[in-house]
């Protein structure tokens, strides 16, 4: 079992149970020496190695099974590897966390504007589960 890191849709858990099997505790963290942007025409974001001095809210779960991984990798797709970093917990406690990063070769899709974590539940939230309803069957 492993812990995951999301920061952008999966963080939802409307959009987290459709993908996972299992239930999991979570909790909020930090993600250090990254940035998160919009990917163009998406509602959800991607992440990429930025400055040392940037940084990547979101939540973390915990010991999830190797079967929801599975799951969480076919969902996250060829555009992400999924990486092992150090989270920074709200509790101050740092972690190891698998989180997908925006692999290199797909820079050029990025859109140099910070993900609006409002705009999202507000508008992209129900885009996003309409077009992707397909992941409740991922296996």
């Amino acid at each position: 079992m492993v812990n995951v890191f999301t920061y952008g849709s999966l963080m939802f858990p409307q959009v987290w149970s459709r993908v996972v099997q299992g239930e999991y505790e979570s909790i909020r963290g930090t993600l250090h020496g990254f940035r998160r942007r919009c990917l163009r025409n998406e509602p959800y974001p991607v992440a990429f190695e930025g400055a040392p001095s940037e940084r990547v809210l979101g939540e973390v779960y915990l010991d999830v099974k190797e079967d929801d991984i599975v799951r969480l990798d076919r969902f996250e797709g060829e555009y992400y590897a999924r990486k092992l970093e150090d989270v920074v917990l709200d509790n101050g406690k740092i972690i190891r966390a698998n989180t997908y990063v925006l692999k290199p070769e797909f820079y050029p899709l990025v859109d140099d504007n910070p993900w609006d974590v409002e705009q999202f539940k507000l508008v992209g939230m129900q885009r996003f589960l309409e077009q992707y309803q397909g992941f409740a069957s991922i296996a």
